[in-house]
């Protein structure tokens, strides 16, 4: 099995005569919850808040640990499917790790309740990482695209066009 390198990420807090301070990482390398799982667990080490362009709370899960994703992959940050145990769900759906990105992998939760709501704790498994290969294509216009059955039918299209033959 081939490696996936990670490291731990010290950070800075600012503390309140305004100095900053160097906290070592306490960033736990991610594991497969069972032997041949796609996905690795990442544990978040603590959690920051920030607000959007709306003005709604943004969870921040940190992990305190970076990743390097080989040359022609990816890396796709996944909500675990605790998730539906949980009233937050990730800000982008998935999240993309570039191959050449080299900073902390974090995970932004926006909380989908009024209420009180249930989210992961510091230590608790928060996302899932997988990797994938993929190709890199250079975009160009063209006249035409090929036909294909499907064609131009799109946003149920095709299913309503299978329901009428």
């Amino acid at each position: 099995m081939k490696e996936l390198k990670f490291k731990k990420l010290d950070y800075t807090v600012k503390k309140e005569d305004g100095t900053e301070e160097l906290v070592k990482s306490e960033g736990v390398l991610p594991t497969r919850a069972t032997p041949g799982d796609a996905g690795l667990d990442l544990y978040s080490t603590r959690i920051t808040q920030e607000l959007d362009n709306s003005g709604k709370l943004t969870l921040v899960y940190h992990t305190d640990i970076a990743v390097e994703i080989p040359e022609n992959h990816v890396g796709l940050l996944f909500m675990k499917s605790s998730v539906a145990k949980r009233s937050v769900t990730l800000c982008n759906a998935v999240g993309v790790v570039d191959a050449h990105y080299r900073g902390e992998i974090m995970l932004k939760y926006k909380v989908t309740t009024d209420a009180i709501p249930t989210v992961y704790q510091p230590g608790e498994a928060c996302g899932q990482l997988v990797i994938v290969p993929i190709q890199i294509l250079e975009p160009v216009f063209v006249e035409e695209l090929s036909e294909t059955e499907r064609g131009t039918m799109g946003f149920g299209e095709a299913d309503e066009n299978k329901q009428a033959a």
